[in-house]
Parts: structure tokens; sequence; C-alpha cells
């Protein structure tokens, strides 16, 4: 039976009981006697031990671990937890050609939240720029640039412009360390699933071990015997499709994973542009339209982000992955989510689900809306009518 914790009162209780029945003709019922003052610390002393008793307890399995325990529990089968990562990339200095640009030099954000060092020395080119490779000095996702971001040069250099700017490629590869929620779902589906050197879980696991992908699916014979291709997204960015570098990171991991002779292709999936319609929209009273709309689309863009790739959804090609559902026994009387489906009845349920929602009609789309192989919704378009 589970562990029950008395409550305070009763631990004293019973302690000031226990101490009654050992001191004959003791009264108990005094606010200052001795035996009810015993009774209290006696309790508070077994409330604390019940308590941390019931702690440790959770510490023991992965379900309910807290750092750092979840981490020394998974640690005992290999799994660590990912660490952040550092975002690199190259940036543009302007100035007077020749002018060199040391090793080293610091470039940061308007805000000063980000600094970068540059991870060689250069010289300003004829045409008065230079490309030269930066590196985050703080780990994590918060690292990441867009192209063309304007950054402020820490301290000036003669002849050499202010500011410089990120070059098309962007500043990326940043990551934040694997949090203790994703960490543990991780770790249960290692011990639900244990290698099977080389099962569909397998190609999962090593994808996900590279601390790229937010989701990710495995696509079994993609293109024919022998062949199994994963794809993921990286949601974490407003727009999840992963970079070019971010499959490479990951084709490089499950590579580094999977049997020598498994053909294996990692591959960023297809957005496809999504159009929603809500027409008539009527909210509470005591809530605005543009806040009943913000709700509205809120829960909108999370539904999408749930939907999982395009796939074949039943035999041996099904592919597995998150938000796809195992495949049922044969006979089995409910039918499994199709991946790469998104169903009008659960974007009618998302919208009702919004704060303050009284009524609305759905007028786009009209039918449920499927995603070829290896294609995902995007963000989708949301229009109030």
């Amino acid at each position: 039976m589970p562990l029950g914790i008395p409550s305070f009162s009763d631990l004293r209780a019973q302690a000031v009981a226990n101490l009654a029945a050992r001191v004959p003709g003791a009264d108990t019922s005094l606010a200052r006697a001795t035996l009810p003052v015993l009774g209290n610390v006696v309790g508070a002393v077994a409330w604390a031990a019940y308590r941390a008793l019931a702690w440790v307890s959770k510490q023991f399995f992965v379900a309910s671990a807290e750092a750092p325990y979840l981490d020394r529990r998974l640690g005992e089968v290999n799994l660590p937890r990912i660490q952040a990562t550092t975002a690199a990339g190259n940036v543009v200095f302007s100035g007077a050609a020749s002018t060199p640009i040391p090793l080293a030099t610091l470039v940061a954000t308007a805000d000063g939240m980000q600094t970068y060092a540059t991870t060689s020395a250069a010289v300003v080119g004829s045409g008065g720029t230079i490309s030269v490779p930066v590196l985050a000095q703080v780990a994590g996702s918060a690292g990441n640039q867009a192209a063309a971001a304007v950054l402020t040069v820490v301290t000036a250099i003669a002849s050499v412009q202010a500011t410089a700017t990120v070059d098309t490629n962007g500043i990326t590869g940043g990551a934040d360390a694997e949090t203790d929620a994703a960490y543990r779902v991780r770790g249960l589906a290692r011990l639900g699933q244990p290698p099977q050197g080389g099962a569909a879980s397998d190609f999962l696991a090593w994808a996900k071990a590279s601390g790229v992908p937010t989701r990710a699916w495995v696509l079994p014979l993609n293109r024919g015997p022998g062949t199994v291709d994963v794809a993921f997204t990286v949601d974490s960015r407003a727009n999840n499709i992963p970079l070019a570098a971010d499959v490479t990171a990951v084709q490089n991991a499950v590579n580094a994973a999977k049997p020598v002779i498994a053909d294996c292709v990692v591959f960023a999936p297809t957005s496809d542009a999504l159009a929603i319609t809500v027409h008539g929209l009527v909210g509470g009273a005591g809530i605005t339209l543009s806040a009943l709309q913000a709700s509205v689309t809120a829960q909108l863009q999370a539904l999408v982000a749930t939907v999982p790739i395009g796939g074949p959804s039943t035999g041996s090609t099904a592919i597995s992955g998150d938000g796809v559902s195992a495949p049922l026994p044969p006979g089995a009387l409910f039918p499994v989510q199709t991946p790469g489906t998104l169903f009008l009845s659960q974007i009618e349920a998302a919208i009702d689900a919004a704060d303050g929602v009284i009524s609305f009609d759905l007028t786009a789309p009209a039918a449920d809306v499927t995603f070829a192989t290896g294609h995902i919704p995007a963000a989708p378009t949301i229009t109030f009518t």
C-alpha cells in the first residue's frame, strides 16, 4: 500500500498518548505540562522524518526523481543529460583595407546580453569588408542570431566601423541544456524501449541524443529496403525547420551510433502553408475581441506544433516518433492516429478551449488536412471574419 504521511496534529496526539501511557497519573491536558511539550517535539521530529522518507522514495524512480538524482539514475544506463551548446557563425567587419582584426575581438548585441569573440585573426580586404568566425561567450540558445543582425564592437578598432553584421548564414548551433522534463521523457523512453541493435526506437534515441531536435520521427523503409530516414524539428525557434548545420549535426550523431550497414538519411521536413479562418467569434462579458483572438491564436499555434510528420500510417513502414500513436494489434477496434493529419475536430476543440470563447464558426479548412510523407504544417495563418 502507498505510504501515507500522518498530519502533524495526529503525530503529536499519538506521541502524547504514548507518553501518557508510560507515565501513570500524568495529566496531559495542561497546556504547559511537560508531556504535551514533549509530545509537540516528538511529533514535529516524526513529521519531518515522514516527509523526508516520502521525498527520498521519489528519488528512486525516473518518473519522479529530481536533479541531480535524475542524472544519477539515468547515468546508470549511460544516458547523460544533454548539455548546452555554444552558438557559432561569421560576422562581417567593415573598415579601411588592410586593417587587422585581432583574435578574440569582442562584439555584442545592442543590449549587451550576448557577447561573441572572434576565433581567428583577420585583415580587412581590399573591398573594405572581412567575414570573421565568432563564438558565443555563453552557451545556450540565446546566443543564436539571425542573418543581418547588427552587433557592436566592444573595444573600438581604429579604421574599423563600430558595428559588425552577422553574415547570411546567421550565428547558429546554440542550444540550452536539457530540461528535467525533457530529460525525464527521454529517460523513460530509454527504459521502456531498451536498445535493440537498430530498431526504429534506437534511431529516434540516437537523433535526440545529439541535443538538436525537439521533436523527431523515424521513417523505416522510406527509400526502399535497407533504408531508414530520420526527420526532426527545432521548435525552440520561430522557424522550426532545421538549418543545414542542424541536419549535419544530427546526421553525424546517428552515423556514429547506427549499425554500419544501415542506410540512414537525416532530413529537414518540408513545411506546408496552413490557413485557418474563424468566423463570428464571440466571447464572454469582460473580454475584449483582441484578447479573445490572441487566446484563440495561441491555442491553434500550440495545436499545430504537435502535428506529427506525414508518412505511411499502417504496415511495416509506419513511422514512429513524437505525437505518433504506437500501432495497435491486429483486430483492434480503435484506429491509430494518422501521422501528418490535422483533424477538424482538433481545430474546433483548440478554439473552444481558448479563454472566454462562447461561439464561433470554423470556415476554413473545410475538411481534415493531411500532409505528404516528410511534410509538416507551417505556423498557421489565422484569419478572423
